[in-house]
């Protein structure tokens, strides 16, 4: 079935490219242990604004380096080149949640056969990696989580200020992170190239995450596409080298009453589809035994200033800080 982008025209434009992502700078917060409490404060209005407003936002300056997410690539891409049977040995077995996914069998991929090869890491200690076929593969994994966990507790601690409940209150929610009593996870994933599929051609979804929040990484490929708030549109969403996407779950829009919306994702064929496509999603769900209630706080939305006054203010060259930082990230990397 082919879903074409709406409103990207031949032009594939992208949410990146058109300016419609918040861009969070996490500079002297991301994965640092006790990042200044005035940081935290910013980020923290700057990320309930950005997915309150938008479902959505990409971090930069995160800490995390872009070497840690191409050597898992690189991993994956390994244990895919493993005989058939040679990759059995780790298939994800129900009621299991970790191991291999082998092609064709998401059930959220129903409308096509295409490939799409998932390594799916959860809590407690009997993940089993194939380090005896792909050496070193548990080591960039862990790696990698490590760091996705540390920033996602950042965020947790962010949330919460935003949000104006104690510092703490997602963070007791969600202390058993990667381990048992928690269904947080990390998929790496990885779509061959695409030599039967035409563009735009769904290859995932579309589905809203059940969780609190998801992290996703993605090379520059492209595919992954977001409804609109109203559901009138998708958007793809473009790539901005070493940021990650940051999208808000089934569970943060309960505890918020929905002012923090969950919106609706797919990955379709992108119009150049000449190599494979990567991605790692972090996937943040709370602890078991963890009761979802909405919390009373009541997020105010500042009036936006008509279209004419923000153009008259550019053509003036009054800007804040915050505005030419976001200006130019978007000039340098949007694609």
């Amino acid at each position: 079935m082919s879903v074409k982008a709406q409103g990207n025209g031949g032009s594939c434009e992208t949410l990146v490219s058109k300016c419609e992502i918040p861009i969070i700078d996490l500079a002297h917060m991301g994965t640092e242990r006790c990042p200044q409490k005035g940081v935290v404060k910013q980020v923290a209005a700057k990320l309930v604004k950005a997915l309150s407003e938008k479902g959505l936002a990409l971090l930069v300056n995160h800490g995390i380096p872009d070497c840690k997410m191409k050597a898992v690539y690189r991993s994956l891409d390994r244990f895919c080149e493993l005989p058939k049977k040679s990759r059995e040995k780790y298939e994800f077995i129900s009621p299991c949640s970790h191991g291999y996914k082998k092609p064709e069998t998401d059930q959220y991929n129903v409308t096509e056969k295409e490939a799409r090869h998932e390594y799916i890491i959860c809590g407690g200690d009997n993940n089993v990696m194939p380090d005896d076929d792909v050496p070193d593969f548990r080591a960039t994994v862990d790696e990698l989580a490590k760091d996705m966990k540390q920033l996602s507790t950042m965020l947790l601690a962010a949330l919460s200020i935003g949000l104006e409940q104690p510092g703490d209150f997602f963070l007791r929610k969600h202390s058993h992170i990667l381990e048992d009593g928690n269904d947080s996870t990390m998929r790496i994933i990885y779509y061959p190239p695409s030599a039967l599929s035409e563009s735009g051609t769904m290859r995932y979804g579309p589905r809203c995450d059940c969780g609190t929040f998801t992290l996703i990484a993605q090379d520059c490929e492209g595919g992954l596409e977001i409804q609109s708030p109203n559901g009138e549109r998708w958007g793809r969403v473009g790539h901005l080298p070493g940021a990650i996407l940051v999208t808000t779950g089934d569970s943060l829009a309960r505890w918020t009453k929905q002012q923090l919306p969950s919106l609706k994702h797919r990955v379709v064929v992108p119009e150049h589809c000449g190599r494979g496509r990567h991605s790692i999603g972090f996937f943040i769900h709370p602890d078991d035994n963890v009761i979802i209630e909405p919390c009373d706080t009541q997020i105010s939305i500042p009036s936006q200033e008509p279209t004419i006054c923000r153009l008259q203010k550019k053509k003036r060259g009054v800007l804040t800080a915050y505005h030419h930082l976001q200006r130019r990230f978007r000039e340098t990397y949007a694609s």
